[in-house]
């Protein structure tokens, strides 16, 4: 029979690291309805999430756990969606900022993009984008994708910013409120690890983040050399992807050039890994972005 850990009746979180005390009260108006179409592998887990703290800082803010976003048209109200994409523009404010609707997703990236693609509604909306310079305040907590993707709140207090024409006191209100939740939950789980290597005589439990990924070169040689260049692709936050070359073509076996990358990406964590191809298929790719 499992047992339930206890939690807070308030924020839902075990009482060691309750968060209750640093909530607002009254709730921040933002000026905005904000509804969050949350994927429901999202509000299972029970790592810490930034949704929850939106709920219970903001008003007019609503979560939709669901893998199909369903949205009823609502006379008068302008809907936006904050997600990447090839027509995404950038988010700007507007002087109808009542009737305006802010949807978000909410969920690991691979979950994200699943919601949005199953989800008709959520297709037919505008996208916007907002320009997010700092890293996320999650830390070690939870890791983002790549450089410049934050989380559901840090996301949420910057559009906010944005539609209030530059007013961040709000913003900077849910900033320091996360930072103060990701601190305690980052020193409970400090302790935590020094409780373990105690336990295990000064040995640490074996780190459960992802080990890297290695590729496999193939063990003999093919023969038919070629001109190959060392690459990396990056998505932006419109969802385009770019190739950027690292380094002069150089003339290979492909098994050859193979073992090369294998060495190049020894200790790369994914995102960051470098990629071989021939030099002609380079050329294509990016000839065909640049139309």
């Amino acid at each position: 029979m499992e047992v339930k850990r206890s939690v807070c009746d308030g924020c839902g979180r075990p009482p060691i690291v309750c968060y209750c005390d640093l909530l607002p009260s009254p709730r921040l108006a933002p000026g905005v309805r904000i509804l969050c179409v949350q994927h429901p592998n999202e509000a299972k887990r029970k790592a810490l999430s930034s949704v929850p703290l939106l709920q219970h800082s903001l008003e007019d803010f609503t979560v939709d756990v669901t893998e199909m976003a369903t949205l009823a048209s609502v006379p008068g109200r302008r809907r936006v969606l904050l997600f990447p994409g090839p027509t995404a523009e950038m988010l700007a404010p507007s002087a109808e900022t009542e009737a305006l609707e802010l949807v978000v997703v909410d969920g690991t990236w691979k979950e994200a993009k699943r919601l949005v693609n199953n989800s008709p509604d959520l297709q037919a909306l505008p996208r916007v984008l907002i320009a997010c310079s700092a890293s996320s305040l999650y830390g070690s907590l939870r890791n983002e994708p790549k450089d410049g993707y934050v989380s559901t709140l840090e996301a949420v207090a910057q559009a906010i910013t944005v539609l209030r024409h530059g007013d961040n006191r709000i913003q900077l209100r849910l900033l320091s409120l996360f930072g103060e939740v990701v601190a305690r939950q980052t020193a409970f789980a400090d302790a935590g690890r020094r409780a373990n290597e105690a336990f295990y005589d000064g040995v640490p439990k074996p780190d459960r983040s992802r080990t890297p990924a290695r590729a496999v070169a193939p063990a003999t040689d093919d023969g038919d050399c070629r001109e190959y260049i060392f690459y990396t692709v990056t998505t932006g936050f419109d969802g385009r992807e770019a190739w950027a070359q690292h380094g002069p073509a150089f003339v290979s076996s492909y098994s050859h050039a193979m073992r090369l990358c294998v060495e190049r990406n020894e200790g790369r964590k994914r995102g960051e890994r470098f990629g071989v191809v021939l030099k002609e298929t380079f050329a294509r790719r990016t000839a065909e972005d640049e139309a």
